[in-house]
């Protein structure tokens, strides 16, 4: 995991700004679980956060090998909470640290598990006839549904998205995502929007170094 203090430190100054609505409904509605935790002192904690009966907020993190694990992340577009991915995933990250005693540390990788959307599943299946990576980083990181949403969280965090990769470890072989990630300084803003979709050639310097 990455030791990186003033990006921790900016997220927990945003998680305060959350209106008393929305901080009341994640406390009211998060649960975490540790999920396992042997001898060597590996850790993993679940967190699932419920806001409405139409959404569903469901992630994992290693702290062992820094992987945080996008398992479920569905909003109704009538959700009267309002929180988005992005708030959600930010509250539990900071609760799931602060269980681990992880204070400052940020995540080394993402994963997008199990992906069903299709502006998401049409990039990868155009990367799998193509091979063309930088292509394939463009459509799915500047154009998906899914990688904006990374990409959005990975603002928050301050962390640039700098490769991705198939996942090619497991049954379901191409239905999931790697992102590798690191720290960026000066902080990058939280609060700018994405440039459009289809227009990221020249926000995005795609390293190649994890394709191998």
């Amino acid at each position: 995991m990455f030791d990186f203090p003033e990006s921790y430190e900016r997220l927990e100054e945003i998680v305060k700004t959350y209106s008393a609505n929305k901080l009341d409904i994640l406390d009211a509605t998060t649960k975490f679980i540790i999920r396992s935790k042997d001898s060597k002192g590996a850790l993993k904690i679940r967190a699932l956060s419920l806001p409405s009966p139409t959404s569903e907020f469901e992630n994992i993190m290693d702290f062992n090998t820094g992987q945080l694990t996008f398992e479920s992340n569905f909003r109704d577009k009538n959700c009267i909470s309002g929180l988005n991915a992005t708030e959600v995933i930010s509250y539990q990250y900071l609760g799931m640290t602060k269980i681990a005693g992880a204070l400052n540390m940020l995540p080394k990788i993402m994963l997008q598990q199990n992906i069903s959307n299709p502006s998401a599943k049409e990039a990868m299946e155009i990367y799998r006839t193509d091979r063309n990576y930088p292509k394939f980083y463009r459509n799915f990181v500047g154009s998906s549904d899914n990688g904006r949403s990374s990409l959005r969280l990975a603002n928050t965090f301050s962390l640039k998205i700098v490769s991705i990769k198939l996942d090619d470890t497991k049954i379901g072989v191409d239905s999931s995502v790697f992102l590798y990630l690191k720290p960026e300084m000066p902080l990058i803003s939280a609060a700018e929007p994405l440039p459009p979709r289809g227009n990221m050639q020249d926000y995005f310097a795609p390293d190649k170094s994890h394709l191998k």
